[in-house]
């Protein structure tokens, strides 16, 4: 066979080949398309059973390479009618539109000499009404204010990433800065939304109105791991970080404020059908005014919660929030839920405590611990107020020094009858608080409703089996009381 019809074979080949793969990614970016229409539908259908957002409006246009779609989302007006409703007047709504370009797979990004396959990469636009643009773009300048990325692999698994530019910004004339280092998000997701993970982070921001005010904030973390349990609540840790945040308010009433290291960690996990929950609070210092508070701790736990119970009151809930009601509608509904769904964490023995509260104070510490619980409750001890307090199980111990009890009533007698205009003398009030502070302790004492011992001020306290303990004495509840005689006159 001659070179030449070799050559041929080659070329004719090579070309059959090029059109069989651009025949296939064709057809593949049409399948993965259709594919990625489907799979948005069902992330939106998500986003609607959420409590927060309600989809108001969304409009897919479907192409062979790449789709659009304009979605409208209002903000739930249930979460904030509590709050601002009044009557006579029209309850605003918030909502935000925006645009989403979906490029198909199965090489999406192939533009960006990425080849990682997904089923559809989506990009975020949000509109903005002309008022807003302005106001963002005195921030943001040209950039864009959010840009948020959703790559949705094939088996629908996917990652979100949400980034917001950093800005710098100062007007001469007033004064006012403000500065932003960005923020930046990524959310992993399960097709079936039943696990989800984010890690999030902003660095920092600060701003100053000249002579009023000045604050600032460094390095904020967030981040949860969660995956669905088999009684439906969602498991897993929560973390939250703050670095530091300081703030100095100069007029009026001058306050300095400076926190460093504030922690959160929580944890869910599922034994059984019963859910135990622990949430851990930590603040390396707080100094207010150049007085130094802290280290603080604060350990909570809610455990032997029924965990079946717990995911119908969440989805029954977040079924009422979705309801048009006004305040009196929305209290009767929820007592009529909690009555009708949740009767069975009261009859599966839970149990809630804080097992650890301890604050550092310039004059000591605050020490607190505390748990109460239900044993063998039944639904009919809820008509018989004895039988029930028979069921509760509680305890409380705390102490806390005394100087601190005094410079409380001291700060309150000042802002009540002090001042400048007021014409008493800060020395006087203050011996006036320390003679009411010292009287109520002494009666408390004497009636060992508490003890006072090297300038601490403690006390514990029990109930179990229908007998309240208060520092060691049987204190009768009223219906133990011992009924008075009557006598003829």
């Amino acid at each position: 066979m001659s070179e030449t019809m070799v050559k041929r074979k080659v070329l004719l080949g090579s070309a059959i080949t090029a059109a069989i793969l651009s025949t296939a990614y064709i057809g593949g970016a049409y399948v993965a398309g259709q594919a990625a229409e489907k799979t948005l539908k069902k992330q939106h259908e998500w986003l609607s059973s959420l409590p927060y957002f309600i989809v108001k409006n969304r409009e897919y246009q479907p192409g062979w390479f790449s789709s659009s779609e304009k979605t409208t989302l209002l903000l739930n007006p249930e979460l904030y009618r509590f709050f601002i409703e009044r009557a006579g007047t029209e309850l605003p709504k918030f909502e935000v539109t925006y645009t989403q370009k979906i490029k198909h797979g199965p090489f999406p990004l192939l533009g960006s000499f990425n080849l990682h396959p997904y089923k559809a990469v989506v990009e975020s636009e949000f509109i903005f009404s002309p008022e807003t643009q302005k106001f963002l773009t005195q921030f943001f300048g040209t950039q864009k204010p959010i840009h948020i990325e959703n790559r949705i692999g094939f088996n629908d698994d996917g990652v979100i990433s949400v980034k917001v530019p950093s800005f710098d910004y100062e007007e001469a004339i007033s004064g006012v800065k403000a500065k932003w280092k960005g923020f930046d998000a990524t959310l992993n997701y399960g097709g079936d939304f039943n696990s989800v993970k984010l890690i999030a982070n902003a660095p920092g921001l600060s701003g100053e109105a000249k002579g009023k005010l000045s604050f600032a904030f460094n390095d904020l973390t967030f981040g949860f791991d969660h995956i669905r349990g088999k009684t439906g609540v969602m498991l897993g840790t929560t973390t939250a970080n703050l670095a530091g945040f300081d703030m100095l308010l100069s007029e009026n009433t001058p306050i300095k404020l400076k926190l460093e290291n504030l922690k959160y960690a929580g944890n869910i996990v599922e034994t059984g059908e019963f859910i135990n929950g622990g949430a851990n609070i930590n603040l390396a210092k707080l100094i207010l005014d150049d007085q130094p508070y802290g280290p603080a701790e604060l350990q909570a736990t809610a455990s032997h919660l029924h965990g079946p119970t717990l995911a119908k009151l969440a989805d029954e809930f977040t079924a009422l929030q979705k309801k048009q009601l006004n305040r009196d509608e929305f209290s009767a509904e929820l007592v009529k839920l909690v009555k009708t769904h949740g009767m069975p964490l009261l009859t599966h023995d839970p149990l809630l405590a804080i097992k650890k509260f301890d604050v550092k104070l310039p004059d000591g510490s605050i020490r607190f611990t505390t748990e109460v619980g239900l044993k063998g409750f039944k639904p009919t001890d809820l008509d018989k107020p004895v039988e029930f307090v028979s069921k509760l199980h509680a305890k409380a111990d705390f102490s806390v020094p005394r100087k601190v009890i005094e410079t409380m009533v001291m700060w309150q007698a000042r802002n009540m009858f002090g001042g400048p205009d007021s014409g008493v003398a800060a020395d006087d009030l203050d011996y006036l608080a320390g003679q009411f502070v010292e009287g109520q302790i002494n009666k408390l004492t004497d009636q060992n409703l508490i003890r006072s011992e090297n300038g601490l001020l403690s006390a514990k306290a029990s109930l179990e089996k229908g007998a309240f303990m208060l520092n060691g004495i049987n204190v009768p509840l009223p219906w133990q009381q011992p009924a008075e005689s009557v006598t003829e006159q």
